[in-house]
């Protein structure tokens, strides 16, 4: 469990009102025949005298505001609302981003149950490297497949994919075909050329077994041609020259 975290204070001080009472008034000394005050006697009068009679009191000085130390100490602090009501830091909070709680939800779902997505952030790391291969393949296939299209020329036909969805949703290119058609009615020379034109289609770089299989044909058909044209050719040759006619009678009798 990590150390609470240390949050700022403030601290306010309220000075409290003095509270002390004032010093009580000195008391009056009174007046006592043995006291300050004398009786004075006349001679001549028979009478008793009467004691002077006293100044009144100075009214006592006002107190002044005792100043004391005491204050009141007012602390506000910042409170993590986790701490109310006791409760502490837990460790089992959740700190991760929305992306990474669907990423880690996505994880520990079975691979069987889990759904394409568009969003790239969640996939996992096995998900992100199938949709990688399937890129690179998909690149592939459409090379290969307008490769062959290009150099049959006339004799191609539409390309036909096959596709496999990946776990982002979009569908790659994962496999194609060229349909191969060779062009009816040509004779002689065109027609080994043609030949070879579907030859070097079904040859390029990556061509699979059936490919192979078509450019060997497209082979056998030139080399059967050839044979033909140069059979052909031979028979010409002999009957310009007459070798096919029928040998005349020599007569050697003597």
């Amino acid at each position: 469990m990590s150390a609470p975290q240390t949050l700022p204070a403030a601290v306010a001080l309220v000075p409290l009102a003095s509270t002390a009472s004032p010093p009580p008034p000195p008391t009056q000394p009174s007046a006592r025949s043995g006291g300050a005050s004398t009786n004075n006697s006349s001679s001549g009068s028979g009478t008793t005298g009467q004691a002077a009679p006293q100044p009144a009191p100075a009214p006592p000085p006002q107190a002044a505001p005792i100043n004391r130390a005491a204050s009141v100490v007012t602390i506000i602090q910042q409170l993590d609302p986790r701490d109310i009501d006791g409760q502490g830091p837990s460790d089992d909070i959740d700190n991760r981003s929305p992306t990474q709680r669907q990423q880690q939800e996505r994880e520990d779902t079975p691979e069987s149950a889990r759904q394409p997505t568009a969003n790239p952030a969640i996939l996992t790391a096995n998900e992100r490297e199938i949709v990688q291969e399937l890129r690179a393949r998909d690149a592939i296939v459409r090379t290969e497949e307008e490769s062959h299209q290009a150099l049959a020329g006339a004799n191609a036909g539409m390309i036909s994919y096959s596709y496999s969805a990946g776990p982002d949703g979009r569908l790659y290119a994962t496999g194609g075909k060229v349909s191969i058609r060779p062009i009816l009615g040509l004779e002689g020379v065109a027609a080994i050329a043609n030949q070879a034109a579907i030859s070097r289609a079904a040859s390029v770089p990556g061509s699979s077994a059936a490919d192979f299989n078509v450019a060997k044909g497209a082979s056998r058909n030139i080399s059967t041609m050839l044979a033909l044209q140069a059979s052909a050719a031979a028979e010409s040759y002999r009957m310009v020259l007459g070798l096919n006619a029928a040998p005349s009678k020599v007569d050697l009798s003597g």
